[in-house]
């Protein structure tokens, strides 16, 4: 995508993730100049280069980085998401919550181009239970928050996906997140094991979803309901085609019965249309009727990160002068 603008190219702001990347560059304003999908995550990137080797894999990511922004002009640049874990192209490490998801405590990344800053992932450390984390949403907090005005309340913002995130604010303070591996189970069980074989290609068959909700509110419990979609196959009331949406609406049902925990506060969702679409469809059935917000909302919050880490202080000023 490109757009025709007058004003300045300011910044290479990069969501690089463990399946891909989006790269924007944003005018002085944090206006989408120019934008750019590659299938280049961490997963593909780090496929055949051996993770022990700092400078193969600081190649192997320098090179991603060139491939998917190298023809724009040298500007700083942040990047958020699975580039900044273990296996990125450094570790960023995570801030601990609560803490205020716009934050200047970035990593910068040398590269033969410029500097790459990497923004900080959010954690809750191990206690007596699991603890989680977030690498990436943080930075789709961000601009959701702007989007939302700064609201002073408390606010849930889920991020669907194949990790899904329940993010809970508080006056402009992350207090706590939880982590669900929806997405990732989804894909699980309809490509292996014996749901995959009783499936068929999938078509869309928002009836068979709607089924998959009612099942999924049930309290037997998920791997029960996720079974139970064999026999009804089996029996001829489900389409082996439909098995894969009656799945989805169970795996999303019990997601939401578990972390809806304050159906009364306000709740956003943020991320993919369909799969937004789908968890509105849920939440419905728990009375609540959350505003829905597109994922571009993350080149803002990177905009806003890097104005607040002084990023952009000499374009502006540049910018600025008569």
């Amino acid at each position: 995508m490109s757009l025709v603008t007058d004003t300045e190219p300011g910044l290479i702001a990069l969501d690089w993730g463990t399946s891909g990347q989006r790269a924007w560059l944003l005018d002085t304003e944090g206006e989408i100049l120019d934008a750019r999908r590659a299938s280049r995550g961490l997963l593909a990137i780090t496929e055949d280069v051996d993770l022990a080797d700092p400078v193969a894999r600081a190649a192997a990511y320098e090179s991603a980085f060139r491939e998917i922004s190298g023809d724009w002009p040298a500007l700083p640049a942040i990047a958020s998401g699975m580039v900044g874990s273990a296996q990125g192209w450094t570790d960023a490490g995570y801030r601990t919550v609560p803490a205020r998801p716009s934050f200047t405590s970035l990593v910068p990344v040398p590269h033969r181009d410029g500097v790459l800053h990497v923004v900080p992932g959010l954690r809750i450390p191990s206690g007596d239970g699991p603890g989680d984390v977030i690498r990436g949403e943080e930075t789709q907090l961000v601009g959701v928050l702007e989007a939302l005005g700064d609201p002073a309340g408390p606010v849930t913002v889920v991020f669907p996906g194949t990790h899904s995130k329940w993010v809970r604010v508080e006056n402009g303070i992350v207090t706590d997140f939880a982590t669900a591996m929806t997405g990732e189970l989804y894909g699980l069980l309809t490509t292996q094991g014996i749901l995959a074989r009783t499936a068929a290609a999938p078509v869309p068959d928002d009836t068979a979803f709607s089924r998959g909700l009612t099942a999924g509110r049930r309290s037997r419990g998920l791997a029960t309901e996720a079974f139970g979609a064999r026999p009804l196959v089996l029996d001829g009331v489900l389409e082996p085609a439909s098995l894969p949406d009656y799945l989805s609406g169970v795996l999303i049902a019990d997601e939401v019965s578990h972390l809806l925990r304050d159906p009364d506060s306000p709740l956003v969702l943020c991320g993919d249309g369909e799969l937004c679409r789908r968890y509105a469809l849920a939440l419905a059935d728990r009375g609540v009727k959350p505003t829905v917000l597109s994922e571009e909302v993350t080149a803002r919050g990177l905009w806003r990160i890097a104005t607040a880490a002084g990023l952009l202080e000499d374009r502006l000023e540049r910018t600025l002068k008569p």
